[in-house]
């Protein structure tokens, strides 16, 4: 299936575009969008590009734009949708994918881990005008070069239990009633959330005012400029953030014999990354504790040794044993 259409987003960083590589997709013509949010602060890393979407909108919240992080072409399947055997596609399935880098947990609403909703990070149920506006943009541009229509699922449902409405907003994570069926989603085409796909289940972006962004779409001028460029956005978060991203995914990392061209499959473990960060942590803390060991056996063994050249001989020969125990670790065959 050929690619019509600009393949590249205006003013949209290629720093992290994963279409060139193993994890590249399959040809498709987008017809409807999915919105994710990260639940996490910075730009994740999707393990190379394993679980990536089409594109990551990263909030620049004291500028007031979006800085846009492109992962794939228009019209090729991205991967942060679960796609499980049988039933129905999902990632090849036209869909074009947004991540929003932010939380739609109604727990975060106001601060989260000392930082504060609006100053340091967007919960997206209450979005700032501007932020639904560069979303807008980007929906709007789609529209125009790409036909997918500007309109959305009615039902956007809470992210959990909203503490401010107990007992009355349903749950959008699992089977929520704002899943689709089958049968819908083939014939699908507009907007929806991940809470909204079939074989997913996740429930971002919650509640957030998505036919808001619809109506800016189809006429605020403000939605008509594009975005600028955005340095790295890694700068100034810790481990942590950067990680927290993947794990509100439904998506992990592939095995290496994975039909990727075919089936684009995708697997529903999220505790296989945390396990992954875990024991690369754990190993990290104990090269610290044998290098200093080894430091320290050096400095005993007499005047004679030379302690600079053993302990760089032994970090060496530690650092290769690391990365072979992480290539073992990322490489398994997690199906």
């Amino acid at each position: 299936m050929a690619r019509t259409g600009p393949q590249k987003i205006p003013g949209a960083s290629q720093a992290y575009f994963y279409g060139t590589g193993r994890y590249s997709g399959s040809d498709m013509e987008v017809n409807c969008g999915v919105v994710h949010t990260t639940e996490g602060r910075s730009l994740p890393s999707y393990s190379g590009g394993a679980m990536a979407p089409t594109v990551t909108g990263v909030p620049d919240i004291k500028a007031k734009k979006i800085r846009w992080y492109q992962h794939y072409d228009v019209d090729e399947s991205a991967r942060a949708l679960a796609n499980k055997l049988g039933g129905v596609d999902t990632n090849t399935a036209n869909a074009f994918q947004i991540e929003l880098v932010g939380t739609c947990d109604a727990k975060k609403s106001t601060v989260w881990d000392g930082k504060r909703a609006g100053v340091d990070y967007i919960y997206w149920p209450g979005a700032p005008d501007w932020a639904l506006a560069e979303v807008a943009w980007l929906v709007r541009w789609l529209h125009d070069y790409h036909g997918i229509p500007l309109t959305c699922v009615k039902d956007w449902l809470a992210y959990g239990k909203d503490a401010r409405r107990p007992g009355v907003t349903p749950a959008s994570y699992g089977a929520s009633p704002a899943r689709m069926s089958m049968s819908a989603w083939r014939s699908f085409k507009g907007w929806c959330g991940h809470q909204h796909v079939p074989e997913n289940d996740h429930g971002d972006p919650g509640s957030m005012d998505f036919p808001r962004v619809i109506k800016l779409a189809k006429g605020d001028t403000d939605t008509k400029t594009p975005p600028a460029q955005q340095e790295d956005p890694m700068a100034g978060f810790t481990k942590k953030d950067v990680f927290d991203g993947a794990w509100n995914t439904d998506a992990i990392p592939a095995p290496a014999s994975a039909p990727d061209a075919k089936t684009n499959r995708s697997w529903t473990a999220s505790s296989y990354l945390r396990s992954i960060y875990n024991q690369n942590e754990a190993l990290t803390k104990q090269v610290a504790g044998l290098t200093a060991a080894v430091g320290k056996l050096a400095q005993l063994a007499g005047s004679g040794v030379d302690t600079k050249q053993v302990v760089a001989a032994v970090e060496k020969a530690i650092a290769a044993a690391v990365i072979k125990v992480d290539v073992d670790i990322t490489g398994a065959d997690n199906a």
